[in-house]
């Protein structure tokens, strides 16, 4: 069986969590990579959202650096306005890269495994591939 078109899961990992993510863009593949993060230790099938954020990436940066630097801004949002992203688009403008997060309040979402506090380098991967990206990145907890 095939994996679908984009997607994410979590991996296997001794201390931290380790999430995968894929997509035919690499838009959609870091869109991805932020839904596997909060969905590595929340639960969000009946989250209500209650705003969108936006988050503009730096179209000169690596996409690696794109992804720890949206996964930065996810935990920082978290932590401190007390919301997670239960929704994530990336899209291209003039401008560059811009995320759009659909934010839904944490309080209201049962927690399933561990926070994330950082976002590692260590085995830092975001490449294009023949059939799309593939985001891997280790979550600190």
């Amino acid at each position: 069986m095939s994996e679908p078109r984009a997607g994410h899961r979590t991996l296997p990992h001794t201390a931290d969590t380790r999430v995968q993510a894929w997509g035919p863009t690499l838009e959609e593949c870091l869109a991805q990579a932020v839904l596997g993060t909060v969905e590595s230790f929340l639960d969000i099938s009946g989250a209500t959202v209650t705003e969108r954020r936006e988050v503009r990436l730096d179209p000169a940066e690596p996409p690696a650096d794109r992804l720890v630097t949206l996964l930065d801004e996810v935990i920082y949002l978290m932590d401190v306005t007390g919301r997670a992203p239960v929704g994530a688009e990336l899209t291209r403008d003039r401008a560059g890269p811009l995320a759009r997060l659909d934010m839904a309040d944490l309080a209201e979402l049962p927690q399933i495994g561990a926070v994330p506090k950082a976002v590692s380098l260590h085995g830092l991967r975001v490449e294009e591939r023949p059939d799309g990206w593939l985001c891997e990145v280790t979550l600190d907890v």
